[in-house]
Formats: C-alpha cells, sequence, structure tokens
C-alpha cells in the first residue's frame, strides 16, 4: 500500500468515526426529566451595558458558546412557574383568574458558565404591572430555577420576550 492510499485511508475511516460520533451525539430529548428544585434566594440584577471581563490563558477557561437548544429548554422549564407568579399577582389584586393581562414580559439571564444558576436575571414588564416588585421577584425566582446549560467559556447575556399573561385554554376531560 502507498503512502497517499494510506493517507486516504486514513482520511475515510477518520471522516466515518466523526460522522458516527455525531449520530449517536445527536440523541432525542429525555422529557421524563423535570426538575424538582427550590430556590428562595434574592435574585441578583446586573448591568446589560457593563464590560464583561474575558480572561484568556489559565484560568479563563475556553471558547465555547451555550448551546441555544438547552438554553430555551431551561427557560421552557420555568414556563409552569412564571403562570403560577401572574396567578398570584392576579389573586392578590382581586383580578379574575379568566381576564388575560396586559403587557409584554422581558427577561435578560446572565449566564454562569460553571453553574446552572444565572449570576443574574434582569425583568421588566411593558405595562403599569412592572411597578410590583413582589410579582418581578417572583418571576425573576421561576427563571433562576431553570437548569440552564454549564459550558466552558465566559459568561454570556441571552434575551427572552413574552407576554406577561399569555391566557389559557381550558380543556374538558
Amino acid at each position: 500500500m502507498t503512502k497517499t492510499k494510506s493517507l486516504q485511508s486514513l482520511g475515510a475511516m477518520t471522516l466515518c468515526v466523526f460522522v458516527g460520533l455525531a449520530a449517536v451525539g445527536c440523541k432525542g430529548v429525555d422529557k421524563s426529566r423535570a426538575s424538582k428544585r427550590t430556590v428562595k434566594a434574592s435574585i441578583q440584577a446586573f448591568d446589560p451595558n457593563a464590560d464583561i471581563g474575558f480572561e484568556f490563558g489559565d484560568g479563563g477557561g475556553g471558547g465555547e458558546m451555550p448551546d441555544d437548544y438547552e438554553i430555551r429548554k431551561a427557560m421552557d422549564s420555568s414556563y409552569g412557574d412564571l403562570d403560577g407568579c401572574v396567578a398570584d399577582y392576579k389573586s392578590r389584586k382581586g383580578i379574575k383568574a379568566e381576564k388575560q393581562l396586559e403587557g409584554d414580559l422581558a427577561i435578560s439571564v446572565k449566564l454562569n458558565p460553571k453553574d446552572s444558576r444565572p449570576l443574574g436575571i434582569n425583568a421588566s414588564i411593558s405595562s403599569n404591572h412592572d411597578r410590583d416588585e413582589q410579582l418581578k421577584t417572583c418571576l425573576k425566582q421561576a427563571v433562576d430555577k431553570a437548569p440552564f446549560p454549564t459550558y466552558d467559556g465566559a459568561p454570556r447575556i441571552v434575551d427572552f420576550s413574552m407576554e406577561l399573561d399569555p391566557g389559557s385554554a381550558y380543556e374538558e376531560e
């Protein structure tokens, strides 16, 4: 076997190994795993315009980016708790449960590369409900429970926008 043929064979085998690993790595979502963690803490806010210190070299971590799908999946897991915050707010304010609240919710999460708990969370509501600190604290605590992915890189800020109260549909059994 010539040197060229050996290199071609090695290249073909390497390609096959990478394709095989990629196929194994693309597994389905584990829907049976649910987070049971409860958190009662003061959620730190952060300045979204502040400089983020990137440390390269020793101790600074790599340049890995967190997985977008895992971030969305973590945020999706907080929707039930977010709805609970809205329901509690309606109850405290004497608003009927079926009445939909106006306004959008904007949440910024400063991801912690070394831990699934965020470094900070900012929440704002585009209506007069923004003045209720108890509601905003509840919303931030709901997001803080989400198991955000860890990664080898610098802290990243991710933004989410959604309706404060998307309403509900009742199903009769």
